[in-house]
């Protein structure tokens, strides 16, 4: 099994910028004494409209980019000028107006410094620069989220779903906003096929560092080759005083003038002071060693893995404690790695006091990576609490070691990892997400996935589970499928882990559309927990719960009602009323309530999951938010419009401070918001906020995606308030076709829609069709949902309306009859659809020469809507003009 690779190592360049240990600042080792430079430097601020032209400006003092994540300038950088000008200038002479020029690669083994090449790049040039964005490019999914980065960082309108907000910034930059003059740097991307969808056709530069020699087709390719012999004899020398060229020239033939090999020579001789002549003794002594154990150190000259075995075995003899701590960095990815969630945690003290008693203090932790460091082996970032070990270094240590003292190492890296998993909460959590992040990259080096202990499997479907939170539903799926398949291979079908995995793979398919596929799935899983667990097990409640929403999207809202309802019931009785699965699953029974129209049962428990997580999870988790949002929903079905309108208003401040901009529960709420804004009669507001809710649901979803839909279903609905029923037609007649092809076409919401469509063919004079459908939509509600349904009450207030506009008074008269008497009993005769229907039958009755009964029926409708809405309300002004009132239907969140 493979999972994707994780990103890539750093190199930097020492002295005349000569390649090795790339990175967001450097080390030095200068006299024994460890020199940091400062950290990344970011820039950001807000976009700004693309400038006149893309062709580069020259350099001037005081210009550089706006926007910058780029590695700061190393200091001790030198050479390669004919290089970087060669760069410069097929970059500059390749842009045309508004035409990127063509990606360029740097091209070379690992070690020779091509990241530190693109970094200098960045630095000399940043003039001709409005924004320079640095992309760690050996793992697609980091791609990504850089790319989502630099969305939020340029004050893009997007949300959590991350590949949705790479796509954003890769528009933007195409049409050059902010800036024409932009330059990415994808680094250590590896896998052209794979990197080449994230190239922008657009006015900037792209430039790539590789090891792959296969990029020709896809970008023009500069070689870098290793340092030439006067590069490594100035870098040695600058490095370590008093060394003569003819020396330096010594051990740069000796580590086959390889700039990383370079840089730990020079490290190791200025830190030890040891004679040239004795060095290379050892040099030559620790060759066999540097290649003969079972792992190639990747793509490096033979010659130099000697040049880290012998600062190895040197600290060996002063450091057991650091050598391990070598050995377990190795298992790390090769990006750095977390001073504080790492290597000051007390699962890295345990696992080094065997080699050091003096680390039964947690604060001597910090002499073991001096020691590392001060031999170039690793580079400490104190201002970006960092450690990071070059790729080429953990491949000569892992070479190092037999294979079961790799596989013990990376089971001490296992439970490092498991112990920087946040103490409290889950994935879920948006503030457990950057704690998760430290974690997430060093998953795949040390093979966490082939671990046989539970909690490392636990910590790869929390992998999971957080990429579906994070809206990264294609690599959830893909990550999740590998887990699946290679741990059913070795647990079998029943195992607990593996079903757990199964149920966070349902809540993927459920998302991406594919409902009858997660409705197996859920299936399968639940009955196998029923049978290997137990019925009352949480983890076969929890997906109990889940397969009722697998029923709900399917419309089959009654069967779900039941399973979760006795799911909470078990739920209640493990685990207490207030712990947050309990609570997750009255949320969901609500739901089930609401859809199958019982507004006040769903009122009344949404209120009370509301006041439990407030205290549990605190006001403003993202939960209690939701739990907020959905009872202004309740409170609107049960006609109470502007208390609605006021807490949904409270739900959009709250869930600015927690979440971005078009994060999924922002926009959901504004789409119900906006609803209760026209129901209150506030036709501007409502026309407005639904418009802007629309486009960000278009581009972040697409067209056809279940919560664009039920948006646009609304938007249609402002449209007819608004006077406009083509308009309204058309748009809902697409969301027709939409639910039809998304949910079949009996699903509840698709005929929410077939009622819509109705009001807008009557608007727009297609009456004859209005009543053909109306009639097929009434009589398939009736089946599927039950005569007392909100949904069917109301689509029969419509379909009364089309009866009427054809004469046929008799017909409108037996289904207002009946839509005001199921109401009423549902709700009361204060009901704002009681009413409006009351006020439809009597135009009726007035049509049909009833007139004192229709005048009675009229007054005691507009006294009810003036009380209630207000003398200018739409309801009042079409009551008042004896017109007939439409009652347009919504889809909602499953």
């Amino acid at each position: 099994m493979t999972l994707p690779d994780e990103p890539p190592a750093k190199y930097w360049i020492n002295s005349k910028g000569h390649r090795g240990l790339a990175a967001q600042h450097i080390d030095m080792v200068v006299n024994g004494d460890l020199v940091l430079t400062p950290a990344e430097t970011v820039t950001g601020g807000t976009p700004t409209p693309a400038d006149s032209g893309p062709e580069l400006r020259g350099p001037s003092a005081g210009i550089g980019p706006k926007y910058s994540n780029a590695p700061q300038k190393n200091p001790s950088f030198t050479g390669r000028d004919d290089v970087l000008t060669e760069l410069h200038t097929t970059l500059a002479e390749g842009t045309t107006a508004l035409v990127a020029a063509a990606p360029q690669t740097l091209q070379g083994l690992g070690g020779v410094g091509k990241t530190q090449l693109a970094a200098e790049y960045a630095n000399r040039y940043r003039a001709y620069y409005d924004l320079i964005w640095w992309i760690d490019a050996e793992q697609t999914e980091l791609i990504t989220s850089a790319l989502a980065q630099l969305a939020e960082r340029i004050l893009l309108p997007v949300g959590g779903d991350v590949e949705k907000a790479a796509e954003a910034a890769q528009d933007a930059l195409r049409r050059g906003v902010p800036t024409t003059r932009w330059l990415l740097i994808f680094d250590n991307a590896d896998a052209p096929a794979d990197v080449r969808r994230f190239f922008i056709d657009g006015p900037g530069h792209t430039l790539i560092t590789s090891r792959n020699p296969n990029w020709s087709g896809l970008a023009q390719v500069l070689p870098v080759d290793v340092f030439d012999r006067s590069e490594s004899i100035e870098h040695l020398c600058n490095r370590v005083p008093g060394l003569s060229e003819e020396d330096a020239a010594r051990v740069a033939r000796e580590v086959g003038d390889l700039p990383l090999a370079v840089e730990v020579a020079a490290a190791w001789l200025a830190t030890t002071g040891i004679p040239v002549d004795t060095y290379l003794t050892q040099l030559k002594a620790a060759a066999p060693r540097a290649l003969a154990a079972g792992e190639p150190p990747l793509d490096y000259p033979a010659p130099v893995g000697q040049t880290w075995n012998v600062s190895i075995a040197r600290l060996r003899e002063q450091s057991p404690a650091a050598v391990r701590l070598l050995e377990l960095l190795a298992f790390f990815g090769p990006e750095p790695i977390s001073l504080r969630h790492f290597f000051y945690s007390e699962s890295m003290r345990l696992a080094l006091e065997p080699y050091d008693r003096e680390l039964a203090e947690g604060f001597m932790l910090g002499k073991v990576l001096r020691a590392v460091s001060r031999y170039g082996l690793a580079r400490v970032d104190t201002a970006n609490d960092s450690v990071q070990v070059h790729r080429l270094v953990q491949a000569v240590v892992r070479s190092g070691m037999s294979e079961d003292e790799k596989s013990t190492a990376a089971h001490e890296v296992h439970r490092i990892l498991i112990g920087a998993r946040p103490v409290t909460g889950d994935a879920d959590d948006p503030a457990n997400w950057p704690a998760f992040e430290e974690i997430w990259p060093h998953l795949s080096p040390s093979r966490a996935h082939n671990c046989d202990e539970p909690d490392t499997r636990e910590l790869m479907i929390d992998r999971v589970r957080y990429l579906w939170r994070r809206g990264e539903f294609q690599q959830a799926r893909h990550t999740g499928d590998l887990l699946e398949e290679a741990w059913t291979a070795k647990l079998g079908d029943d195992d607990p882990q593996i079903l757990l995995l199964r149920f966070q793979l349902a809540n993927v398919m459920r998302t991406q559309g594919q409902y009858a596929l997660a409705q197996q799935l859920d299936q399968d899983t639940l009955e196998r927990q029923k049978r290997v667990l137990g019925e009352h097990h949480p983890y076969t409640l929890r997906t109990a719960s889940s397969l009722a929403a697998d029923l709900r999207t399917v419309g089959d809202f009654h069967q779900a009602l039941a399973l979760d309802r006795e799911t909470l019931q078990r739920l209640r009785e493990q685990l207490g009323e207030d712990n947050p699965r309990t609570l997750s699953c009255a949320n969901n029974l609500a739901i089930d309530y609401r859809l199958t129209g019982d507004a006040l049962a769903a009122q009344e428990l949404d209120q009370d999951t509301l006041d439990r997580r407030a205290l549990v999870l605190g006001p403003k988790h993202p939960y209690t938010l939701s739990s907020k949002s959905n009872l202004a929903r309740d409170l609107r079905a049960a006609g109470d419009y502007e208390a609605s309108v006021t807490i949904h208003q409270e739900v959009v401040e709250a869930l600015a401070e927690v979440l971005d901009i078009n994060a999924p529960e922002i926009l959901r709420n504004a789409t119900s918001l906006a609803v209760s804004l026209r129901k209150a009669g506030r036709q501007t507001e409502a026309r407005r906020i639904i418009t802007e809710t629309y486009e960000r649901y278009r581009e972040r979803y697409g067209e056809n995606a279940p919560d664009t839909l039920a948006c646009a279903l609304d938007l249609a609905a402002d449209y007819s308030a608004g006077g406009d029923k083509n308009a309204a037609r058309d748009l809902a007649r697409q969301v027709h076709v939409g639910h039809q092809q998304l949910f079949g076409f009996e699903h509840p919401f698709t005929l929410a829609c077939a009622n819509n469509l109705v009001i807008y063919l009557r608007g727009s004079g297609e009456v004859e069709e209005a009543v053909e459908l109306g009639r097929r939509t009434v009589g398939t509600l009736q089946r599927v949902l039950g005569p007392d349904h909100p949904y069917d009450l109301n689509a029969k207030i419509n379909l009364a309306n089309a009866y009427a506009d054809l004469g046929e008074y008799t017909r409108a008269e037996q289904l207002e009859l009946a839509a005001h008497r199921g109401l009423t009993e549902r709700f009361n005769g204060h009901h704002p659809d009681a009413v409006s229907c009351q006020s439809n039958l009597a135009v009726t009755l007035r049509a049909l020469g009833r007139t004192a009964q229709a005048a009675e029926l009229r007054a005691r409708a507009l006294t009810e809507f003036i009380r209630q809405l207000g003398e200018e309300h739409p309801n009042t002004v079409s009551a008042r003009g004896w017109n007939r009132i439409n009652r347009d239907l919504e889809s909602q969140p499953f």
